[in-house]
């Protein structure tokens, strides 16, 4: 009877704790609500078209500050992983610096659009801090809780999301005048990406979504049972293969077979990487429970 109370008073903890990754995805989450860069040019994914008139940077504190919302999941997740007893202080302490930086980034005088010398809208700050709020919250109310043992599995999962962080990576290096990471959208284009369901993929991993979809996986499955973790895991790699071949499809279906070579160029081959990755955990997730089976010879 104790050891069920006990697994019955850990699962809203642990429960609390994954809320905390989802609220402090919120503002990456937030960005498909807006126009992007694959709004703006869908070629953008495949590197098939020049972007460099379309977008625009305030400056590198913006570009630092994305940065920092978009890892923000990634390192919450990877503390409930690694299952430290300084994850709640820590966690509480990533989150408030994000925060306080959003806050002095929006600070600072707004960038101009290089053409009209107009200034560049800026983010409103409340909808990040109702979501940092909140995952402060959770980890608070959940910190006196006993944190689920660290998964093995963790290289995996971190392996996946730098492999599906390789189009946000690229779009940070320096292009020319300037960056395509941090940037705003200053006009809309006459075709909003909405009016094309068949870019869905492009634009969730230039907002970078399928990263911190991959760390939401990776922190729920650390508390789920071992077959609805592999269940989890193997969902998100379907939705990543789907992703990979999202354009490779797209072309054989309008341009036909004779453009094979063409449609190949369109396959995304780094999310084919995180698809096969995070597919990868659920294999060692099996050889672990099946290590853990086998009786003691001692």
């Amino acid at each position: 009877m104790a050891e069920a109370s006990h697994g019955e008073t850990r699962l809203p903890a642990e429960a609390l704790r994954v809320g905390a990754v989802l609220a402090a995805s919120g503002p990456v989450i937030l960005k498909t609500s807006r126009i992007s860069a694959a709004e703006l040019n869908v070629g953008i994914c495949w590197g098939t078209d020049s972007v460099a008139p379309f977008l625009m940077t305030t400056s590198q504190w913006w570009q630092l500050l994305s940065w920092g919302e978009l890892l923000l999941p990634v390192v919450l997740t990877g503390l409930l992983l690694r299952a430290s007893p300084r994850t709640t202080s820590l966690g509480i302490a990533a989150i408030g610096a994000v925060l306080v930086f959003r806050l002095f980034a929006i600070s600072l005088p707004p960038g101009t659009h290089p053409l009209t010398d107009r200034s560049l809208p800026v983010d409103e700050p409340w909808p990040s801090i109702v979501c940092y709020t909140v995952a402060i919250v959770a980890l608070l109310v959940a910190a006196r809780s006993p944190l689920s043992p660290a998964r093995k599995g963790a290289v995996l999962w971190a392996a996946a999301i730098v492999a599906a962080a390789w189009t946000v990576g690229w779009f940070s290096l320096p292009t020319g005048e300037s960056t395509s990471f941090g940037w705003f959208a200053y006009t809309p284009p006459a075709e909003l990406l909405w009016k094309q369901p068949g870019a869905w993929s492009c634009k969730a991993d230039v907002d970078g979504v399928l990263i911190v979809l991959i760390a939401l996986a990776a922190a729920a499955g650390g508390v789920m049972a071992g077959r609805t973790r592999r269940r989890v895991a193997l969902g998100i790699g379907a939705f990543l293969l789907l992703a990979t071949f999202e354009g490779f499809v797209a072309v054989l279906i309008v341009a036909g077979g004779e453009h094979l070579a063409d449609a190949t160029m369109m396959i995304r081959w780094h999310l084919l990487a995180a698809a096969a990755l995070v597919i990868a955990t659920t294999f060692r997730d099996r050889t672990s429970a099946t290590d853990s089976e086998k009786p003691n010879p001692l």
